[in-house]
């Protein structure tokens, strides 16, 4: 399998740009190794054998962590970060490191092209993994997640991705955006594979199917006012419940604010967050030179925010937080869409709207980032297309990743949109 997807990966890398690192070499023969090893003794664990990549903010001993910057440049990891060195300690076989936006911070993942239009972007910042898995290159990856990294390429690739809670596998050895929101997740082709992925991560028992009878899925009353999807987005997630509905769970409207009411508070915390580190690793100002002007401009963009502002913004994420965790009191799972839009063109994406921000950012991180402030587990699954063909996601978000992972098994066994492929050769 290791040489098929190494095959696969030199053949579509040139347009699709999903790798920084291909490590044929060491993944060859860790493949060689691992196959000679089942001659003596039983598979490690599902994962045995089976090639994944890692994003480029997670070290893999030998191999440059970059964070996509020139900020890192140079920089080899001298041992594995704990997540990988479990994967491993599982049997998987490293391919390479992925593609993501600079230090994470953005939803495009430049170069990387999405697979089902080679024209539009992954989305970021997990988009190098997003793409990998879409294409076939790699049967699963590692993403990290700091305000939809995971769910957003998820979502526009057309796979399945998990955003854990906060504090379920280690951070150690992962270049970080900002510490009190990031995560690391696997990403796959079906909740299924997530699930055994996730497994081995966090040591997991398996997941199974729940009765549907006894899922109670809660969703907005109003899902237009609350989310602002686009009409073909809409329909799909709508869809989607009806599915679940169908085959016997209780669907239970809430009422929530709009997710609009998020964006500023949001930014505020996160981007002051993020500039604390940059200046904490010496990074910030001392290289600015050095990074890419959207990550420059949010850093200088972050220095002109008060103590007043970021206090104010505190207190009404603490109010907003309550209401969204409060829409998990009667049910099992709260179904969202993951993104309100289809994947944008290269083009859309890097339009710039006032003050000089991409408008592109705000719009597919809108509903998945107040999830990471709940500190909430979801789970991102492909639930429809758009009528030019490109994947539409929504999210499962739960209190816990067995939650989040249940529902998304039930509603893959209806549904057949996560085992369709992008026409790639």
């Amino acid at each position: 399998m290791t040489a098929d997807c190494l095959e696969r990966a030199n053949a579509l890398e040139p347009k699709l740009k999903a790798f920084v690192t291909l490590d044929e070499t060491g993944a060859l023969a860790g493949a060689r190794a691992l196959t000679d090893e089942l001659a003596q003794t039983p598979p490690r664990s599902p994962l045995h054998g089976i090639p994944l990549g890692i994003k480029d903010l997670i070290d893999v001993a030998g191999l440059p962590t970059t964070a996509s910057s020139k900020i890192l440049a140079g920089t080899v990891a001298a041992a594995d970060a704990p997540v990988v060195e479990r994967l491993r300690r599982g049997g998987a076989v490293v391919l390479g490191k992925t593609n993501t936006q600079e230090f994470a911070y953005g939803v495009v993942s430049a170069p990387t092209r999405n697979p089902w239009d080679l024209g539009r972007i992954p989305g970021g910042s997990s988009g190098g993994s997003g793409a990998a898995v879409a294409a076939g290159l790699c049967p699963g990856a590692l993403g990290s997640d700091t305000a939809g990294s995971i769910r957003i390429p998820a979502a526009l690739c057309g796979i399945t991705g998990l955003k854990p809670a906060p504090g379920a596998v280690s951070l150690e050895g992962i270049v970080p955006l900002a510490p009190s929101l990031d995560v690391c997740g696997p990403m796959a082709r079906s909740a299924e594979d997530v699930a055994l992925l996730w497994g081995v991560l966090a040591g997991a028992p398996p997941v199974k199917v729940p009765e549907p009878h006894r899922l109670k899925v809660a969703a907005p009353a109003d899902l237009t006012a609350v989310a602002e999807p686009e009409p073909e987005v809409t329909a799909a997630v709508e869809a989607a419940i009806g599915s679940l509905v169908a085959a016997g769970a209780r669907r239970v409207p809430v009422s929530m604010p709009p997710f609009s009411l998020w964006d500023r508070p949001r930014s505020v915390a996160l981007m002051t967050e993020a500039l604390l580190v940059h200046k904490a690793a010496g990074w910030y100002p001392d290289r600015a030179a050095d990074y890419s002007e959207e990550t420059l401009d949010n850093l200088r963009l972050a220095e002109t925010f008060s103590a007043a502002e970021l206090m104010t913004a505190l207190g009404e994420l603490e109010d907003l937080t309550t209401l969204l965790i409060g829409a998990l009191d009667a049910a099992d799972v709260l179904a969202l869409p993951t993104v309100p839009i289809q994947a944008p063109t290269v083009d859309e994406a890097a339009r710039r709207g006032e003050g000089g921000r991409r408008p592109v950012v705000r719009a597919l991180s809108r509903i998945c980032g107040p999830v990471n402030w709940c500190r909430l587990a979801a789970v991102s699954v492909p639930c429809g297309f758009t009528e030019a063909g490109l994947p539409i996601g929504m999210q499962f978000v739960a209190r816990s990743e067995a939650a989040a992972l249940e529902t998304a098994l039930l509603y893959q066994s209806l549904t057949d949109f996560h085992s369709r492929r992008p026409p790639l050769p």
